[in-house]
């Protein structure tokens, strides 16, 4: 099983921090927080190798900061507590971004953390001028759900997250995905129009790795419009 280590080296190495002089700090140094900053690396090299343009920016710094900042918690897209790192990206005409542990507001009014998010750039914008506001699901692309565990997951993980996904309105792409396998999960994510599972991911994994990376690619480029 990965260690918090392999996960931060991970993060490191996908995206290419060491060789733009950056280090990587994660505001709670755990492997579950560390894992949800893997799959958001994960994420970026999907949208380059898409054929997109990926760059982390921090919210306070600007583009490539020195030090990319990932969140302990759940919070506002806009918050300006620290220097929180998100990637600005663009695929054929579509400019979203890609954040961690953002807080969205649902359209029944309640408040949804979502660990790994894709957002519509305008409007991320208008939110970071309003840093307290919350931001709305409406404009929210994607929502993927990121579980690192010891132990076997429980399938009450999966109905949380498909009523998070429905209180969000049209969430183009959406998925599970955790470190480990659980035979109840894969049983319930298994109807067309449930969340897609993608169980065994892991920095130790590679063959997996790739392979989460390869239907990504796929699954992004046909959302933008792009193949």
């Amino acid at each position: 099983m990965a260690t918090l280590n392999d996960l931060r080296t991970a993060i490191e190495t996908v995206l290419d921090l060491p060789a733009a002089g950056a280090t990587l700090q994660l505001r709670s140094n755990t492997r579950e927080r560390a894992f949800e900053g893997y799959v958001f690396s994960l994420l970026v090299e999907v949208v380059r190798r898409a054929g997109g343009t990926a760059v982390i920016v921090g919210i306070q710094s600007g583009e490539n900061p020195a030090t990319v900042v990932f969140r302990g918690g759940p919070g506002t897209l806009g918050s300006q507590s620290s220097d929180y790192a998100y990637a600005r990206c663009q695929l054929g005409d579509m400019e979203f971004e890609i954040h961690l542990d953002v807080q969205y507001q649902g359209t029944s009014g309640a408040i949804h953390e979502v660990d790994v998010s894709i957002y519509d750039h305008e409007a991320a914008e208008r939110i970071r001028s309003s840093p307290s506001q919350f931001a709305k699901s409406s404009k929210l692309d994607a929502a993927f759900e990121c579980k690192f565990y010891d132990s076997r997951l429980g399938t009450a993980l999966g109905r949380t997250f498909v009523g998070l996904v429905a209180d969000c309105g049209n969430v183009r792409m959406k998925a599970f995905w955790s470190n480990g396998p659980s035979p109840g999960l894969a049983k319930y994510f298994q109807p067309a129009k449930r969340p897609h599972y993608f169980p065994r991911l892991s920095p130790l994994r590679p063959t997996i790795e790739s392979r989460f990376i390869d239907s990504l690619v796929t699954e992004m480029r046909r959302w933008a419009g792009v193949g």
